[in-house]
C-alpha cells in the first residue's frame, strides 16, 4: 500500500492555501486604486474621504500581517523539509514584495492627499 505522510498530504493542497495570499495582495492593490480615484475623482467631503483612505491603509496593514504570518509558517515547512517549501516560500516573497510596494505608494498618496 503507498504511505503519504501528513506533511506531503498538506504540502499537495497548499495551492488552495496559498490562494488567501493573493487574495491579500488583490485587497491591497484595490486599496491603493481606490486611494487614487478618491485623491483625483471624488469630490466628498475632504474628512470623508481622509477617513475612508485611513481605514483602507488599516485593512492593508492587517494584509502586510497577515502575510508575515504566513511567511512564519513557511519557516514551518522549511524546518520539516516540507516537499516543494522553497518554491511556494519563493511565490510568498514575490507577492510580499509586490503588496509592500504598492502599500508604500498607498502612503504616499494619502499623506500628500492629506496635507492639501
Amino acid at each position: 500500500m503507498l504511505e503519504i505522510s501528513p506533511l506531503e498530504d498538506v504540502m499537495s493542497y497548499f495551492h488552495l492555501i496559498f490562494f488567501t495570499y493573493i487574495v491579500l495582495l488583490i485587497v491591497i492593490a484595490l486599496n491603493f486604486i481606490k486611494a487614487l480615484y478618491i485623491n483625483r475623482k471624488l469630490n466628498l467631503n475632504k474628512s470623508s474621504g481622509k477617513s475612508l483612505q485611513l481605514a483602507d491603509l488599516s485593512i492593508s496593514v492587517f494584509c502586510g500581517l497577515a502575510m508575515f504570518t504566513g511567511h512564519l509558517f513557511q519557516g514551518v515547512l522549511a524546518d520539516n523539509n516540507a516537499l516543494g517549501w522553497n518554491t511556494w516560500n519563493n511565490r510568498l516573497l514575490l507577492i510580499s514584495i509586490m503588496s509592500l510596494i504598492i502599500f508604500i505608494l498607498n502612503l504616499i498618496v494619502v499623506f500628500k492627499n492629506n496635507k492639501k
